[in-house]
This record gives structure tokens, C-alpha cells and sequence, in this order.
């Protein structure tokens, strides 16, 4: 994984008004309208959780055992409100999505290329966290 190129690639898209995370919930409720009454109404905060823990990932690329765990716990947490595997592809997509958009020209494939293969580890890492009963296929 290439850890400066997140990093570089992410401060060029990243706000501190939560730009980022709420482009990419505007393109997931309307490409993937089925996900959206998961949420609440108002995303503001949900945009910042999202937000910090994507910096907090990012910070921690260096350290196995802290993504391990944190993953790990954030994914049981998802298992319990119903999020399916197939979902984490979805966000992967429209979180490359806003990206691209949000970075603009200055966007290369390398940063997306950089940023699927990013979020397909942390997706893995959450579903391990999963309980062995959970249904993850829908």
C-alpha cells in the first residue's frame, strides 16, 4: 500500500467542513437510494465520524494491530445494523467517486488505484470483525 500517495492524495480532497464525506453520501444515497434509510436525516455527524476515522486510518497504515482491532470492532458494530458486505463495495465506489470529482484534474488512476486498494483492506479488515453468524451476502 502506498502510503504517501493516500496521504498526499487525500489532503488535496480533503476539507474540514466534511466536503469530502458528504460528496460521498450524496453519490451512495443516489446511485444505492435502497441504503438510504439506514441513516438518519441529518448526515452532519455521520460526515464526521466518516471523516475521522478515514484520517485516523490513514495516520495508523504503519500499525497491524491498531487497524486489526479498530476495524475489527468498527465492522462488528456495522454487522449489528445490518450492513452487508456488497455495501463496502458501493461506499469503496463513491468514495473513489467524490474523490475524483473533489480532486478534480489534479486526480490521477494512481490515486484511484491507490485508494480501492485502500478500502478494500479496510473493508476486509471490518468484515473479520463480523460475528460468524452474520449474513453478509445480501
Amino acid at each position: 500500500m502506498d502510503a504517501a500517495l493516500l496521504e498526499t492524495s487525500l489532503a488535496l480532497v480533503d476539507t474540514p467542513d466534511d466536503g469530502l464525506t458528504t460528496r460521498l453520501y450524496a453519490i451512495l444515497f443516489d446511485r444505492y437510494p435502497a441504503v438510504r434509510p439506514m441513516f438518519s436525516e441529518d448526515m452532519g455527524r455521520q460526515a464526521k465520524m466518516l471523516r475521522s476515522a478515514i484520517v485516523a486510518v490513514v495516520d495508523h497504515l504503519d500499525d497491524p494491530i491498531w487497524l486489526t482491532e479498530t476495524l475489527g470492532s468498527l465492522g462488528a458494530r456495522h454487522a449489528s445494523w445490518g450492513v452487508v458486505a456488497p455495501m463496502y463495495d458501493a461506499v469503496t465506489e463513491c468514495m473513489v467517486a467524490a474523490m475524483a470529482e473533489l480532486g478534480g484534474d489534479a486526480w490521477t488512476a494512481q490515486m484511484t488505484d491507490a485508494w480501492v486498494e485502500a478500502l478494500d483492506a479496510v473493508s476486509g479488515l471490518m468484515l473479520l470483525g463480523y460475528p460468524s453468524d452474520a449474513e453478509l451476502a445480501s
